[in-house]
């Protein structure tokens, strides 16, 4: 094949020279199109080489437009269309120009051609004249030609004609299929999106939804109907690592739909097979997880402080003991008073000890038996639980740490005893999941993420190199983490207690759908991802789908749909339960559920009770003890 590559204007184009046997093909190049763009011109020869067609239809800007002029027979011509099909390399932007000598060749030629292929053929008819004609779909989906005109005579002297254009613009041919019969992949049962009844015809009954709505509107006005495939693996569609595309994406990337819609969102992955329209729908992940389930009331009195405050707590207590005992000794130290205290037979003796006033504090150690750093320890206790302090401090450093230790406990009980009534009073929750660092914090209770498979979720967490994604993805659990549908990966948010990555949208409706109550969808979303329509590679329509696509979303229309969708199931649930809007009675809302507010009762202060039947089998205990030493000496 003798291949040339021309950038070059109508007037150079006039001078270029062809073989014999197409004579009169300048004219037929010049008045067919007025030429401003880049033009490649082949010619056979009995072998062809396509190896340098498959680079140039490769390799320019996918913004240009590009002429092809075929000078080759049409055994040649039909091979080349064949390697075209073979690699998807039909695109609105490539216009070809087939000069064809053997007219009874042109059917063959037609039904290796698929739509997407901008083609212009001009036949000999007699030695003097081309007709020329223009490629278009018919209402069969199948290629059809339509004359548009004629060129007569040759080199200079010949005269053409076009009574229409040969390559007229994509948007206007376009605007109306003509009541042409388009296949739609999508999966029937994808409600707020997709709800359908389709007979084993491809009829569709009860069609309902935001993407049903918005088909059915672009099929009024750009006047075609469609018949409904659902691919067989019931997905959206990934590209795997050996080319092979699954689920709707895969119909349409094969050429066996000519739409994929469905809740499709655009991933770059997926738009190296197939061509997306603008965004119609606007939507983020959300992560549904199980509702928080009540905490367990019986140790309800250790709720407003967590198990490391109790700990500190107790080891301040420990330590202000010491401290108290500590100053004490010190400030006698410097001063060299000593303090009075009285012995068990009634004397009286002078010791080094704490300064304290000498009547009260002899009745105190002569009642309690208690001595030095026990006692400072056991007054600090009582002050924490707002008891009276039996310490009167006669010097100034022991009276400012107590008036700290009093300012501390009175804080300190004020914050418990407020948090405390808030906990009794009205129901205690684990802690919900509304972010990504809660999910991996929840793998502690056993949590872990779940996605559909075929998903843009799946493929964002499987080829997360680094970050919170990657950090998930590390601690799924293959036999947990994947499902084949949405519906099952619902259920297995209550079944096998995991988060379930998805669609707002999509994990709203379901969650009503089966039970809002048992189900919490995160506040804080993630991910925002467009749904777009998915197109065949080059598909000459999406202009179209994206001018019409477009006047939707600034009408407000798709926003609209997507309000009333929801709003009507809800309604609808509603009524099939018997409740409305004004439920009465008050409550208060833990993970999108509805609890009323309980008196105190017995469960909610068992804690109490343990600890005082810890602390009395306790002191069985010892005093059990006591009485087996007293027995053996």
């Amino acid at each position: 094949m003798l291949f040339k590559d021309h950038h070059k204007t109508v007037s150079e184009l006039r001078r270029v020279h062809y073989p014999s046997s197409v004579e009169g093909v300048n004219e037929v190049v010049q008045s067919a199109s007025q030429l401003r763009a880049a033009t490649t011109i082949l010619t056979a020869t009995p072998a062809p080489d396509l190896s340098q067609l498959l680079v140039a239809l490769t390799s320019f800007h996918t913004n240009n437009l590009r002429y092809m002029v075929l000078l080759c027979s049409a055994n040649t011509t039909r091979t080349i269309f064949d390697m075209v099909s073979r690699h998807n390399l039909e695109s609105r932007r490539v216009r070809w120009l087939v000069v064809v000598e053997e007219t009874y060749f042109v059917p063959f030629i037609l039904y290796t051609l698929r739509e997407g292929s901008m083609v212009g053929l001009a036949t000999r008819v007699t030695a003097d004249l081309y007709k020329i004609f223009s490629t278009y779909v018919n209402s069969d989906n199948q290629m059809s030609l339509e004359e548009v005109g004629e060129w007569r005579g040759l080199e200079e002297r010949g005269t053409s004609h076009l009574r229409r254009p040969l390559f007229p613009d994509v948007v206007s041919l376009y605007r109306n299929l003509h009541g042409r019969q388009v296949v739609l992949a999508t999966l029937v049962d994808n409600w707020p999106f997709v709800e359908m009844t389709y007979l084993e015809d491809g009829m569709v009954v009860n069609e309902r939804g935001i993407d049903v709505t918005v088909i059915k509107t672009l099929g009024y006005y750009l006047n075609f109907t469609y018949r409904v495939v659902e691919p067989m693996d019931r997905r959206w569609g990934v590209v795997l690592e050996d080319g092979t595309v699954t689920g709707m994406v895969g119909e349409v990337a094969n050429r066996r739909a000519h739409f994929a819609m469905n809740e499709i969102t655009i991933t770059q992955s997926r738009e190296t097979v197939v061509d997306f329209t603008y965004p119609y729908f606007i939507d983020s992940t959300t992560l549904t997880s199980k509702a928080p389930e009540e905490k367990n009331r019986s140790l309800a009195i250790f709720y407003p402080f967590s198990f490391l405050v109790w700990i500190i707590l107790v080891l301040v207590t420990l330590l202000m003991g010491w401290l108290g005992y500590l100053l004490s000794r010190v400030h006698l130290h410097l001063t060299q008073t000593l303090t009075t205290s009285i012995n068990t037979d009634g004397s009286s003796r002078d010791v080094d000890g704490p300064s304290f006033d000498s009547g009260r504090n002899g009745w105190i150690l002569r009642r309690s038996g208690l001595r030095g750093v026990e006692m400072f320890c056991f007054n600090v206790f009582r002050t924490i639980i707002i008891q009276g302090n039996l310490l009167p401090a006669s010097s100034w450093p022991l009276r400012l740490f107590f008036f700290s230790w009093y300012a501390f406990c009175v804080i300190l009980y004020a914050v418990y005893a407020g948090t405390l009534t808030a906990y009794l009073t009205k129901p205690s929750f684990d802690k919900p999941i509304d972010s990504l660092v809660d999910l991996l914090e929840a793998k502690e209770r056993g949590v872990v993420a779940t996605v559909t498979t075929g998903t843009s979720n799946e493929m964002i967490l499987k080829t997360a190199t680094s970050g919170i994604f990657k950090a998930i993805y590390d601690t799924l659990d293959p036999s947990r983490s994947f499902s084949p549908s949405r519906l099952i990966g619902f259920a297995d948010v209550v079944k096998k207690n995991t988060a379930y990555m998805s669609g707002w949208v999509g994990s709203e409706i379901y969650a009503i759908k089966q039970g809002r109550e048992l189900f919490h969808l995160a506040r804080n979303t993630f991910n925002p991802q467009g749904y777009g329509i998915a197109c065949h590679t080059g598909s000459p329509y999406t202009p179209t789908l994206n001018l019409m696509l477009g006047r939707m979303i600034q009408a407000g229309l798709v926003g609209k749909w997507h309000k009333d969708e929801v709003t009507n199931f809800k309604m609808k649930q509603s009524t099939n339960k018997g409740t409305g809007d004004g439920q009465q009675g008050e409550g208060v809302n833990v993970g999108q559920g509805r609890i009323a507010v309980r008196a105190l009762a017995l469960d909610h202060l068992q804690g109490a009770f343990y600890i005082l039947g810890f602390g009395a089998l306790l002191a069985a205990c010892i005093l059990f003890i006591e009485i087996l030493i007293h027995l053996l000496i």
